[in-house]
């Protein structure tokens, strides 16, 4: 009898065991569908989110092109009607008072060109990429700053992609002037087997290594972001011999 309760109780306790296990294994199985449940929700936010931003920066664009162009075709030929009559009329009337207004209808039509020129860069629409490119770095270009391009392979962008690409330029040009201080610039483009591989590098201070570890400060983040919509995979260094670098990878289907 005494060793029936035994059995009873070695019984009892291994079933009251396997009941605790099994509790435990499906609080865990419970918790770990929960997790992936919050994972794949994460990871449908996240891409929602990228989506979000790339449509707001192609949004942009097309705003920045759309004004740019009333800018240049509208409100600039406007202008420049405007100071051939007044050019007529000083002729025909010989009225000397004209010459200071026509002084400053040229300094507003110079300033027309240039926000239509930064908000949608009219070389960049007529000629393509590298004209634009080689355009804003004769522009930068000074005595204290050479800017050039040491190699250009033919590269393929998507058409819709060269403002995202050109603004990236304009950022990394921004950062050597302003931040990196920088004497040289050089930007190169490789078309490789199944991919572009896009490189800017100055010889300026570099990027400190705060920046390098978040690449979020001193416009990196734009520049991610903008590279994002082209479908390029930024990575920014900085040389052993000083100056920085950035390298752009796009990759693309080998037909």
């Amino acid at each position: 009898m005494e060793g029936k309760v035994i059995l009873l109780v070695i019984v009892g306790t291994i079933g009251v065991m396997l009941m605790a296990f099994s509790v435990v294994f499906f609080v865990l199985l419970y918790r770990r569908k929960m997790l992936e449940n919050q994972l794949k929700m994460q990871e449908v936010e996240n891409q929602h989110q990228q989506e979000m931003l790339n449509a707001t920066l192609k949004s942009q664009e097309e705003e920045r092109n759309r004004l740019g162009t009333e800018l240049h075709d509208g409100v600039g030929a406007m202008l420049s009607s405007i100071k051939l009559n007044l050019q007529v009329a000083k002729r025909k009337e010989g009225v000397g008072s004209l010459d200071p207004v026509l002084g400053h209808l040229d300094e507003t039509i110079t300033q027309v060109r240039n926000i239509s020129h930064q908000m949608m860069p009219i070389i960049l629409k007529k000629y393509g990429l590298k004209h634009a490119i080689e355009d804003l770095f004769s522009k930068i270009s000074c005595d204290g700053l050479s800017a050039s391009i040491s190699h250009w392979d033919d590269p393929q962008i998507k058409d819709q992609d060269t403002p995202m690409l050109y603004r990236i330029v304009q950022e990394l040009v921004n950062n050597s002037i302003k931040h990196a201080e920088a004497s040289e610039i050089d930007f190169q483009i490789h078309n490789q087997e199944g991919k572009i591989e896009i490189e800017y590098s100055d010889n300026g201070k570099g990027y400190p290594q705060e920046v390098l570890k978040s690449s979020e400060g001193m416009g990196l983040l734009n520049i991610k972001n903008r590279a994002q919509v082209i479908d390029a995979k930024p990575t920014f260094t900085n040389g052993n011999d000083g100056g920085s670098m950035v390298k752009l990878v796009i990759e693309r289907p080998i037909d």
